[in-house]
């Protein structure tokens, strides 16, 4: 990674207060790099632009993950469960995906950071059929928010919450929300590096 490059990331974990977990978020980067020229997993960007687009985006909804268990829906690369399980050890993550190219990415990059607190599954969300139910359920890709509703309001425990991560909020998903009878919390996003308006709906 360039000098110019790791330092932008070590500023940016600090400014989330993350600096304890350079060494697994550069693997995880230069493992994505790697990857991403064969299988497009995300759209091509070079290294500032996917720090502030993709890795901090996806680090700055941290407060926003409750419990014990959390899943992250539409995962892609392991965007952002995958980043949000290597900062948070203590919390068991599914990563759940419909395209086998990036399940696959997302347990090589699972086996490579040696993560043991992350289940990678290839799977439509209606079909997935959990053992459990989960605390949070998160997706950052996952639209319209109606959709999101929909398709996994019967997999959270009693108490859990959805977090929806968003760029503009407008009032139709605001109102589908209230529509739903979902108690709602529109958080503006501090992201590192400044990527436009970016927003996170918590939902419970």
């Amino acid at each position: 990674m360039p000098e110019s490059t790791r330092d932008v990331l070590l500023q940016g974990l600090r400014y989330h207060g993350l600096q304890e977990y350079a060494a697994p978020i550069e693997q995880y980067m230069a493992l994505l790099k790697k990857w991403n020229r064969a299988y497009n997993l995300i759209a091509e960007a070079d290294d500032k632009t996917l720090l502030s687009r993709h890795i901090f985006d996806s680090l700055s909804v941290r407060d926003c993950i409750a419990g014990e268990r959390a899943m992250d829906v539409g995962t892609g690369a392991g965007l952002p469960g995958l980043l949000l399980a290597a900062t948070m050890p203590a919390r068991e993550w599914t990563l759940l995906d419909a395209n086998g190219k990036k399940t696959r990415f997302c347990e090589q990059a699972v086996m490579e950071l040696g993560l043991k607190n992350v289940t990678v599954m290839q799977q439509r969300i209606e079909h997935h059929r959990p053992p459990h139910c989960y605390d949070t359920i998160i997706s950052r890709a996952f639209a319209p928010l109606t959709g999101f509703i929909r398709a996994v309001r019967h997999l959270l425990c009693e108490g859990g919450r959805m977090v929806a991560m968003k760029g503009k909020m407008d009032a139709a998903e605001q109102a589908a929300a209230r529509q739903a009878q979902l108690r709602m919390q529109l958080i503006p996003l501090q992201v590192y590096g400044g990527i436009g308006q970016r927003h996170v709906m918590v939902l419970d």
